[in-house]
């Protein structure tokens, strides 16, 4: 899946994304990069909405499980997660999920759950980032099943 596809899939099925005007920067299995508009997800404070943040964390490691694990057609549900606000992002926002060499375990655990009894767990973290600067982390936790 590459970044006009995927980012066709997300403004199809979940439209919040297109709402915010959320795009695909870039996508493949060790990683995934939502990029946010300032103007569509700006508040009273002229800072990027911490609801818009947190809905694009969300769906960037979403989008990742989904490119990681397509046998599981989208069925998958975020069912916990923590956002942790570092400073107002004041400009458009870059949000990045990747996958660190340290994470394929996990990986390998969830796909065998996925294998063995039809559904997985994975914990993800993201960067939310304002140009160089860390605006916010999310760590969630997403199951995923056949």
């Amino acid at each position: 899946m590459n970044a006009q596809q995927l980012e066709y899939f997300l403004h199809t099925n979940i439209s919040a994304s297109r709402a915010l005007g959320i795009t695909v920067g870039s996508c493949a299995p060790d990683s995934v990069v939502l990029d946010v508009p300032f103007v569509a997800n700006c508040n009273h404070h002229h800072s990027i909405f911490g609801g818009s943040m947190v809905l694009s964390a969300t769906l960037c490691a979403w989008a990742l499980v989904h490119i990681r694990l397509p046998e599981a057609e989208g069925k998958i549900v975020v069912q916990e997660s923590n956002i942790r606000y570092l400073k107002p992002a004041k400009n458009n926002l870059r949000v990045v999920c990747k996958v660190e060499a340290s994470d394929e375990v996990a990986w390998q655990k969830c796909r065998q759950m996925l294998e063995e009894k039809g559904k997985g767990r994975i914990e993800l973290a993201c960067g939310l980032y304002d140009g160089a600067d860390l605006a916010a982390e999310f760590v969630g936790r997403y199951v995923v099943w056949m």
